[in-house]
């Protein structure tokens, strides 16, 4: 677990967010940020939170995985008869 001096002494840990493709599952992007605790960074996570997977890590522990929303098919076209 990576853990970094934060002011005043304190140690955070450094957690790995990966944002995955919804369609094949490989990881599109990731962040990393620092945070105090698995709750906080919890927190944070679930702000960029855009409605695709993405999965939170600590060193090689898995906190939270997010699911896709499902895609909203597309409104469906209506034809007139003309009666």
């Amino acid at each position: 677990m990576m853990r970094l001096a934060a002011p005043g002494g304190d140690a955070m840990a450094g957690y790995r967010l990966y944002f995955m493709d919804r369609f094949s599952g490989h990881i599109d992007n990731r962040r990393e940020f620092v945070a105090e605790s698995d709750a906080a960074a919890l927190e944070i996570a679930q702000r960029w939170y855009d409605g695709g997977p993405m999965e939170l890590w600590l060193g090689d522990r898995k906190l939270k995985r997010w699911e896709a929303t499902p895609l909203t098919p597309a409104a469906a076209e209506t034809t007139s008869t003309g009666e």
